[in-house]
């Protein structure tokens, strides 16, 4: 009986060892980091090619798990904007790390976006857009959202709805040929009509400059060749 009462003495200092290593040993709850290359934001053109950077993961346990990353989110290039790039890696623990990447889509003629006093000159004389003192008709100049190095002037000739596109390429301004419909305002015969514009310009430190030509589509007519624009920023 004392033999048996030794035995289980023991077999119970045992358990109670087993518990005790147990409960000591460490719990990984850690997540890996993530390290994107080139930082945590970027931007890119719009219309141009995304492609992810690279990244890395650390562990504190594993290591490198590099390749264990996953990326989620989307980007569209075609729509300027702020997209999020998510990047995931799990350690063998199961803790998740993550890394948000913020990428902008912009157009690289932003910088014209503004509010603008006009001035031109056409074969009548000089002529001070409206705008200039009143705020209703003030001349602005938006970049596309979906088009790269398209920006668009919303009233040139400071006629009312006179909304033109305009490409850059560095600082060379071109206005395409293009007809924009219902210009102006009024009650008589053509005071609203389709307008016909063209021409080329140039940015400047300031603003642009434009020399175009503009014409009433039949049947209204009403020609003007090599008006001479300039814009400054407000």
């Amino acid at each position: 009986m004392k033999k048996t009462i030794l035995f289980s003495a023991s077999a119970l200092a045992f358990t109670i060892g087993t518990i005790l290593l147990s409960g000591c040993a460490k719990e990984d709850s850690t997540a890996p980091v993530i390290t994107v290359t080139g930082g945590n934001a970027m931007t890119i053109s719009l219309n141009s090619t995304f492609t992810a950077p690279a990244a890395t993961a650390e562990d504190d346990e594993d290591g490198d798990i590099t390749t264990s990353i996953t990326t989620s989110g989307t980007v569209d290039e075609d729509l300027t904007g702020d997209y999020t790039v998510t990047y995931s890696a799990t350690d063998a623990a199961g803790n998740v790390g993550t890394a948000d990447l913020v990428v902008t889509v912009r157009n690289d003629a932003y910088a014209l976006e503004s509010d603008y006093d006009g001035n031109e000159t056409d074969a009548l004389g000089p002529y001070t857009y409206s705008g200039n003192t009143n705020p209703a008709k003030v001349v602005q100049v938006t970049a596309s959202t979906t088009v790269n190095n398209r920006v668009t002037i919303n009233r040139l000739g400071d006629f009312a709805n006179n909304a033109v596109y305009m490409t850059i390429t560095g600082t060379n301004i071109t206005i395409p040929s293009q007809t924009v419909p219902s210009v102006g305002t009024g009650t008589m015969t053509c005071d609203v009509h389709d307008r016909q514009s063209s021409g080329t310009g140039t940015v400047t430190t300031t603003g642009f400059t434009l020399t175009y030509n503009d014409s009433k589509v039949t049947p209204c007519s009403g020609t003007r060749t090599a008006v001479a624009a300039t814009f400054t920023k407000k």
